[in-house]
């Protein structure tokens, strides 16, 4: 059971990792990556997924999950904190335990100071699927009967005055090339708090929309806003969104491709399906509490395809974070 187990874990999991301190690395690791000086890696780790955002509203789970809540962190099982989010995987060396880099990094996390909050290991984090999927964010993980026996998870916190730091930490084992052997890996969330950078956005009302779509045939929009690593639209959308609306209103014989554009972390493909998911979303909204025709909204995921700054930088990544209307 456990070996199945494993094997569908290895579909769910974009190559995963170990951790705790750096030294001799096997191989790469990806573009970008780096660790957090405050959790460091396991010897002989590499970073297989790094993703790094300024600024986020991240649920951290801090409670064991039960059936009704799905592959999701809700107000019921997990904590809302705002800030700097690193996630990073660590793939950990062949022939070490998932136990002995949890416990690792977790005696390296006592050593500077955090405390610990939350902590569950196998079947007590959760039924099936229905944790790992919550943790790494994998849509549908609940559908698969096999129970996770060797997973673990603690949520930790470090107060300073200048805003706490969270560490999620999550380690477990997945099959290599031919389901052996098994690799140990540790995925962590690592949240910094800090107050927001406000005064970034610009809100493009209708009448400017009509200028740039009338000069330039499109607009890039910041107003339009997803929860993390998903599609759904946030309440703060509603105001261009309903400008948006209102354009279209007043130019009925104007049909507009939505196209959604992602920053370059992550992997290409992953981030043209998010792109689409988020374009078709903007598309769902008007049609449905606008009015809209569906005929006149094609939808549409560039991904990271069309950058218009630098994604080696937080600013950068945060301008190509954006939806735009083309005139079609």
């Amino acid at each position: 059971m456990r070996r199945l187990a494993l094997a569908a874990l290895a579909l769910l999991l974009p190559l995963a990792p170990a951790a705790a301190q750096p030294a001799q690395r096997p191989a790469a690791d990806v573009a970008g990556a780096r660790d957090h000086p405050l959790v460091g890696r396991y010897d002989g780790a590499r970073i297989a997924r790094f993703q790094e955002r300024a600024f986020e509203e991240v649920r951290l789970i801090d409670k064991p999950m039960v059936a009704a809540d799905g592959p999701r962190r809700g107000e019921r099982n997990s904590r809302a904190v705002e800030g700097r989010q690193l996630r990073i995987t660590y793939e950990g060396p062949a022939g070490r335990s998932a136990l002995e880099m949890f416990r690792n990094h977790e005696q390296a996390l006592a050593a500077r100071g955090f405390e610990q909050v939350f902590t569950c290991a196998g079947t007590a984090c959760g039924p099936g699927f229905a944790f790992i999927g919550a943790v790494e964010g994998v849509a549908g993980a609940t559908g698969l009967p096999q129970v996770i026996e060797g997973q673990r998870y603690g949520l930790y916190r470090l107060p300073r005055d200048s805003g706490t730091v969270w560490v999620a930490l999550y380690a477990n084992e997945r099959p290599a090339a031919g389901n052996r052997p098994l690799v140990p890996f540790a995925f962590i969330e690592v949240v910094e708090e800090r107050p927001m950078q406000g005064g970034r956005i610009t809100f493009v009302d209708a009448t400017e929309m009509e200028k740039a779509i009338g000069a330039t045939g499109r607009v890039a929009l910041y107003g339009i806003l997803f929860d993390f690593d998903r599609a759904d639209l946030r309440p703060e959308s509603r105001p261009t969104l309903e400008e948006i609306a209102k354009f279209l209103r007043a130019n009925p014989g104007v049909s507009l491709i939505v196209a959604g554009h992602t920053d370059g972390q992550g992997a290409f493909d992953y981030n043209v399906e998010l792109s689409r998911r988020r374009a078709a979303a903007v598309v769902a909204a008007l049609t449905r509490d606008h009015g809209i025709a569906p005929a006149r909204l094609t939808p549409f995921g560039a991904g990271p395809a069309a950058p218009v700054a630098s994604n080696d930088s937080e600013d950068g990544r945060a301008k190509n974070r954006r939806v735009e209307l083309v005139k079609r």
